[in-house]
């Protein structure tokens, strides 16, 4: 009997000290700066179009919530072979985001100003040394209009010279 109460202890014991069967910590959520917080609002399915070179081609973007509150994954054109994603993540307490662009490198864009729902990052000063003269996404300015209207402006540079700007206007579907 002392031997079936030991067991039992010890099942209930390991039971409540591992996570649960989801994997989960149950530690709070990360809260993040206003920016993040921002960018979190966006979570879910967004359509529309951008403006590339003078023509208008359809859109598609998805906003996910990711490790435990702290970053948000952008994926633009979702499941094509133009797929992209964006990681916005706070950076010493200010919103800053890695660009995994469909050209094969990966600029770092930090925040430089949050005015209402205008947010403007530009590529970092360190971090991009691997980029050297390739053409980059340089700036990106996310404009907020309200919780389903969505605009982005990135920038491109090559060989140190702003090349064009490309702009998606965006709708939440869910």
């Amino acid at each position: 009997m002392k031997f079936l109460l030991a067991l039992i202890s010890l099942f209930l014991v390991s039971i409540t000290a591992t996570p649960s069967s989801a994997g989960e910590m149950h530690m709070p959520p990360y809260e993040g700066s206003p920016a993040l917080k921002a960018m979190k609002a966006l979570a879910g399915t967004w359509t529309g179009t951008h403006m590339m070179e003078g023509k208008e081609i359809p859109a598609s973007v998805d906003y996910k919530v990711s490790s435990n509150g702290s970053a948000v994954v952008e994926t633009m054109f979702p499941g094509t072979s133009q797929e992209m994603v964006t990681v916005y993540h706070d950076k010493g307490g200010k919103l800053a985001m890695t660009h995994y662009c469909s050209v094969g490198n990966q600029p770092h864009l930090d925040l430089v100003t949050m005015e209402g729902n205008i947010l403007s990052f530009s590529l970092s000063s360190g971090g991009n040394a691997h980029l050297g003269d390739e053409g980059h996404m340089h700036d990106l300015t996310v404009t907020i209009a309200d919780s389903d209207h969505l605009k982005q402006e990135w920038s491109y540079f090559e060989k140190g010279q702003h090349g064009r700007t490309t702009t998606f206007t965006l709708v939440r579907v869910q």
